[in-house]
């Protein structure tokens, strides 16, 4: 970590003052920590906890020396320390974890413990007899309740004042906390110990679902067909192109092997006298929300057909609710057999987000449109993927494919297209010219109106307000398609994180744009938005480390072009965006 300071940082530095009371104020970084399982270890064995605590407290206590600090107290399973800077601070703080971790190494495995650790600037009072005071002693403490095990958290005062890219800080957001007015910015340290007992999403493209074991009400006859029924489901969901179904049977407790499915279907079977009745249930695990709910009826003598209906329509539910949406009903009204399997097919390649994915999609829905010339649903899904191919960049004739995008989807428009792909796709070409924003609003917003729970639809609508410089509903729009799609489209944020950028909230600017960025290597916007937010934040070699990164990924980027690439109404916001890249290093 280097030595020196940036200027915004010396800057802040408070000069100390000392009032008529004999109370000293100064700008400080305040460190506060507290040991993990403390009240446990001292339950199992008081005496080997306090000889490891008067360890700990000679580690601290050197570490905190070795980087200028003062150690306020070390006090039961706690301490605080106050530092001149962030980079002291954050030394500090880095280096007490690691001696812990190395200390660790010697103890059984039952007796280790670590800190967690806090950290927050700005004014403190310093008493005569040595008493601290402040807001940032409570926010230090408050936020080292909310870190990792062995993790350090931050504010933003703190995140500000380290412009030092080797240190991956990532946001956790704007966090409420016990006794302190309004919101905190809080961030984690990335690269540090972690517990491990939790788990992390992938946000991957295709959503999951947990088949979790079916319950039965009858005898163990009754048990056999419910066993026979959860099979057959498995295998009829498992064949939905772009659902990851995991079946969850049971044999330990708790979610098991749905331990990473975003929701989970619940069946039942109620048996009596030789009638079945058969429930299913999908929920989402993180809001237990009920999202559908089916029921059917039927005997034991045409099980068979019993399992063929609560088969085929809890596929069909599943394919609307989590997969294609609405067009899936449609197309089963408008399309026989065959052509249904096209469309299920060229929906599954298109997800994959390749390019072999997009010509077999493209082939399957023009096939379709072909046989169904007056299917609404064809000529909205083809104009969907002409238009995909064309922007990201699949297609050898991307001139051609937007206009066959058009074509369609006007054609779509005048069958009166109630899956609204069609007025999606005009939105999109819209947008993608530059030309007509209020046009381009019209048509997203009459797209929401008939996919009113589909998340491009939110994000196309949100891409168009940034344009015209409602960042503030931009942002609302993109929020409600990451809500609907995950992060699956790294699009949404990248769109949210621009908005953001339009509307000078810099923070989380930065902090969306670089999530985007961690997970999808090809996303030279949020690279530009946040190359932009951190030299607006003052952070000079964050934003000139990230312009490093952009051109190792996109060596042709050039601040030439911007205002083709994105017709913002406003060119002062265009002017700023050019200013704060060629100040950044973008060439």
């Amino acid at each position: 970590m280097p030595a020196q300071h940036t200027p915004h940082l010396d800057a802040a530095r408070a000069v100390t003052e000392q009032d008529a009371d004999g109370l000293q104020r100064r700008h400080a970084v305040v460190l506060h920590a507290d040991i993990v399982n403390y009240s446990r270890l001292m339950a199992d064995d008081e005496q080997a906890t306090v000889a490891t605590v008067r360890h700990y407290q000679g580690l601290v206590a050197d570490a905190v020396a070795e980087a200028d600090g003062t150690l306020v107290n070390f006090v039961g399973d706690s301490f605080l320390a106050v530092f001149d800077d962030a980079y002291a601070a954050m030394r500090a703080a880095v280096a007490i974890s690691s001696a812990v971790g190395e200390y660790n190494r010697t103890l059984p495995r039952t007796r280790r413990t670590w800190f967690r650790v806090g950290l927050d600037a700005g004014q403190i009072v310093v008493a005569g007899d040595g008493r601290y005071f402040g807001d940032p002693l409570n926010i230090a403490a408050r936020i080292q309740a909310l870190a990792d095990v062995g993790g350090i958290n931050v504010t933003e005062a703190v995140y500000t004042a380290l412009d030092e890219p080797a240190l991956r800080l990532i946001s956790l957001g704007s966090r409420r906390l016990r006794n302190i007015p309004g919101t905190v910015r809080v961030y984690r340290l990335a690269g540090m110990r972690e517990d491990g007992g939790g788990h992390t999403r992938s946000g991957a493209l295709s959503p999951s679902i947990a088949l979790m074991p079916t319950r039965i009400s009858g005898t163990e006859a009754d048990r056999t067909i419910a066993e026979a029924l959860h099979l057959d489901l498995v295998k009829s969901l498992g064949d939905i192109p772009g659902l990851t179904v995991i079946d969850d049977d049971g044999s330990g407790p708790g979610r098991t092997g749905a331990v990473d499915a975003r929701y989970y279907l619940e069946t039942g079977v109620v048996a009596s006298r030789g009638r079945l009745r058969v429930y299913c249930m999908l929920g989402e695990f993180d809001t237990v929300n009920r999202v559908w709910a089916g029921r059917w009826e039927g005997t034991t003598d045409d099980l068979f057909t019993l399992q063929d209906i609560v088969s085929a329509g809890t596929r069909r539910a599943m394919e609307i609710e989590l997969v294609i949406g609405e067009p899936a009903r449609l197309y089963h009204e408008e399309l026989d057999a065959e052509a249904r399997d096209a469309v299920y097919h060229g929906w599954h390649n298109l997800t994959l987000g390749t390019r072999e994915g997009w010509r077999i999609a493209r082939q399957r829905f023009t096939d379709v449109v072909r046989t169904h010339p007056d299917a609404v649903t064809a000529h909205a899904l083809a104009a969907f993927a002409s238009w995909m191919g064309a922007v990201e960049g699949f297609s050898s004739a991307p001139a051609q494919d937007l206009e066959d995008a058009a074509r369609h989807a006007a054609r779509g428009i005048e069958l009166n297209d109630p899956t609204g792909l069609s007025y999606l796709v005009v939105a999109a070409l819209r947008l993608y010219a530059g030309e007509d924003l209020d046009a381009a609003l019209d048509a997203a917003e009459e797209s929401l109106a008939r996919r009113p729970t589909c998340d491009i639809s939110f994000g196309v609508l949100g891409s168009v307000r940034r344009y015209l410089g409602e960042w503030h509903a931009a942002v609302q729009a993109c929020e409600r398609a990451v809500e609907l799609g995950g992060l699956g489209h790294p699009w949404f944020l990248t769109v949210e994180a621009s908005a953001y950028y339009v509307g000078e909230r810099y923070h989380e600017a930065a902090e969306v744009a670089e999530r985007v960025a961690e997970h999808d290597p090809s996303a030279r916007e949020a690279l530009l938005v946040l190359a932009a937010s951190q030299q607006a934040l003052g952070l000079s070699r964050r934003a000139r480390a990230t312009v490093a990164t952009l051109l190792d990924r996109f060596p042709d980027s050039r601040r030439e072009g911007l205002a083709r690439r994105h017709p913002f109404r406003d060119p002062a916001i265009l002017e700023r965006w050019d200013r704060h890249l060629s100040a950044a290093g973008v060439p």
